[in-house]
């Protein structure tokens, strides 16, 4: 059995690897532009296209890797969520609504009640929304919409670092 560590670097590998050969894209066209979007927009870039990224080592580890695209008036993209015992992943496809990038997704991972294996997609899954340089990621549990997770803007073929004097709280 590895040790917790090399688990945590090959996750993180795995889920750089993905967001490596997925690609990214950026576009200035935004329909209908919002406070959120028409500042993006103005500083040249889309708001939600690109790739995203969230590492923690405290616990067992989390390691998210997200990759969105814009084609038209339509965002596809990739996603990865895994920690350094378990991990899934697969794709989106959603429309910018106002402020928010609503999305249904699939999984190519097998899941017990989980999202639909692709190339089917579980509908209205959740959305993205932007604050300030960050990408908040909400998820439909029961019927009830919560903040799953903060992302980062990663810069393209950048390798993010673990922090190694992180400060879990027990």
């Amino acid at each position: 059995m590895f040790d917790r560590s090399v688990r945590r670097k090959a996750w993180t590998m795995l889920c750089l690897a993905g967001l490596a050969l997925s690609g990214s894209a950026c576009s200035a066209q935004n329909e209908r532009p919002t406070a959120t979007t028409r500042a993006a927009t103005e500083a040249g870039a889309d708001p939600f296209a690109g790739d995203w990224g969230f590492s923690t080592s405290c616990y067992k580890g989390h390691y998210v890797g997200i990759t969105l695209k814009r084609e038209g008036n339509r965002y596809t993209g990739t996603w990865s969520d895994g920690t350094d015992i378990w991990g899934s992943d697969g794709e989106f496809k959603g429309m910018q609504d106002d402020d928010k990038l609503k999305y249904d997704v699939c999984t190519v991972t097998e899941q017990r009640g989980g999202y639909a294996r692709c190339p089917s997609y579980t509908r209205g899954a959740g959305y993205f929304v932007r604050r300030g340089e960050q990408l908040v990621w909400y998820l439909r549990g029961g019927g009830v919409r919560t903040e799953y997770l903060i992302l980062d803007h990663q810069p393209q073929q950048q390798v993010p670092v673990v922090d190694q004097t992180e400060v879990c709280d027990e």
